[in-house]
């Protein structure tokens, strides 16, 4: 984006300070009002047959306030600054607040450090791995991704397609760029504020024919850390490689998860276990087991705002600092996350600071973990494959769904590369599959475990979803296929 693009931002004073003024326009005594605005550029280049093709760029601002009288509360919202806009969907939200049912809301927090975390009854003795919280937390805004025009994208691109065209290939792909600002406050004195920005390349490699194809991405809040050559090597070779595709019977095999395919799984216990809502609701899979073994014993999974791995983002949507919270530890249901409304059902509870964006499609599952980490390996791909007597390898999976919730249960088919390993190598490409398994049952017969990837869930990296992850590919030793597809 370039300096002019950029300048679309506020900062955090000018963002605290119109908000400070929108506050003035309310006109409440025995109430409370809570303002978030997010300003959001997306900028998107696309290519394909080798050529960009598109390139469209797009800003948002929204304005979401929340009102509360006495324990009531109501919601409006609005995509307009201005200020006669502004007073009227404040107003708008107290005359709703006044005659909405009293739902005892907590009140809105006085000061960003107001959040923590207080341990789960029976999982008091459970927490970290050794890698988790180490080091400075991550940034959440570089001016390298900030200031990225489309030349710049356009570039990139030409470094990816260069490599594919030598080979005779045809590829297709985005290069998405966001900058995102945040900024809360309310009548009870909290301010709060910062920024981010991402940059998100993948690359589906294809034979003229489209017969075969291959598949990488890669994800950074810092593009200079993003490798469009590496990328193209290993979509490539993916693609190279999966030629005449044998179908073989469904059932049990061991596999080699790439970390696209983790993060794919992982996605619904986060999304239907990781949140105080579903545990509250007994939807969770914790419901009633923390401390209890729900995984492999050497599974540890952690929500870290922090991770400079993680995509981190230092406060949630009630201005709150989002804090570090330990999800399963060795295997045993350790906690969730909390907003303020679930965690003022809980006595001696607090909020960890992860409240959503009220823009979300994600509805009753709020609050939900947004920066999942995996403890990982060293291991390559290659030789988690060298480890396995006979299995598959599954590059990633498409259009994922959870039939059962409470025991986590994912379906989903292959895409862009699943092989058949004997003795340690690859000696066939083979027809997408369609894994139907309990994830908590899968992560049971984890084997090895080998390097970690940024990286984002199918729904997510296509607009549908918010988590970003840190995690490792695995060998696991039991992987249930129910189903083929015909390509």
């Amino acid at each position: 984006m370039s300096e002019q693009q950029v300048s679309h931002l506020f900062g955090q004073a000018e963002a605290l300070n119109r908000l400070e003024d929108f506050l003035k326009l309310a006109s409440v005594k025995n109430g409370q009002v809570e303002l978030v605005l997010e300003r959001e550029q997306v900028a998107v280049t696309r290519f394909a047959h080798n050529r960009i093709h598109q390139n469209v760029s797009n800003r948002d601002t929204r304005l979401w306030v929340r009102a509360i009288i006495g324990g009531s509360v109501a919601s409006m919202a609005c995509n307009s600054l201005d200020k006669s806009t502004v007073q009227a969907t404040i107003d708008q939200a107290l005359k709703i607040a006044r005659l909405m049912p009293d739902r005892q809301h907590p009140g809105f927090a006085s000061d960003s450090g107001e959040s923590g975390r207080t341990p789960e009854a029976g999982s008091e003795d459970l927490g970290y791995p050794g890698q988790a919280q180490s080091g400075q937390p991550g940034a959440s805004f570089f001016d390298s991704t900030a200031y990225q025009t489309p030349e710049d994208r356009a570039r990139t691109i030409a470094e990816l397609i260069a490599p594919v065209q030598e080979a005779g290939l045809e590829g297709y792909g985005t290069y998405k760029n966001t900058l995102t600002e945040l900024a809360v406050a309310n009548t009870r004195g909290l301010r709060s504020y910062a920024a981010g920005t991402s940059g998100y390349l993948k690359g589906l490699i294809e034979t003229a024919d489209g017969r075969q194809a291959g598949y990488a991405d890669q994800l950074s809040r810092d593009i200079t850390t993003l490798d469009p050559l590496a990328l193209a090597q290993t979509a490539i070779r993916k693609c190279l490689l999966n030629k005449n595709q044998v179908e073989i019977a469904p059932g049990e095999y061991a596999a080699v998860l790439e970390p696209n395919t983790v993060a794919d799984l992982v996605r619904f216990m986060v999304i239907h276990g990781s949140g105080a809502q579903q545990l509250q609701d007994g939807r969770s899979f914790m419901t009633g087991r923390f401390g209890e073994q729900v995984t492999g014993e050497h599974i540890n999974i952690w929500e870290d705002p922090a991770s400079p791995y993680a995509m981190p983002f230092p406060v949630d949507y009630e201005g709150q600092q989002s804090r570090a919270v330990p999800l399963v530890s060795n295997g045993r249901a350790a906690g969730v996350v909390y907003d303020r409304t679930t965690a003022a059902r809980i006595p001696g509870q607090v909020s960890t600071g992860h409240a959503t964006t009220p823009w979300n499609n994600l509805g009753e599952n709020n609050p939900l973990p947004q920066h999942i980490v995996m403890a990982g390996g060293d291991k390559s791909i290659e030789e988690l494959i060298k480890g396995m007597k006979r299995g598959l390898v599954i590059t990633r999976l498409h259009y994922t769904h959870c039939p059962d919730p409470r025991r986590v249960v994912a379906t989903g088919t292959t895409r862009d590369g699943t092989f058949l390993v004997e003795n340690g190598e690859i000696v066939a490409a083979v027809k997408n599959m369609r894994l139907t398994q309990s994830v908590l049952d899968l992560l049971s017969t984890v084997e090895e475990f080998g390097q970690s990837k940024t990286c984002q869930d199918w729904w997510t990296a296509n607009g549908m979803g918010i988590t970003n992850y840190y995690l490792p590919a695995l060998r696991v030793g039991r992987c249930v296929f129910t189903g083929n597809t015909t390509f």
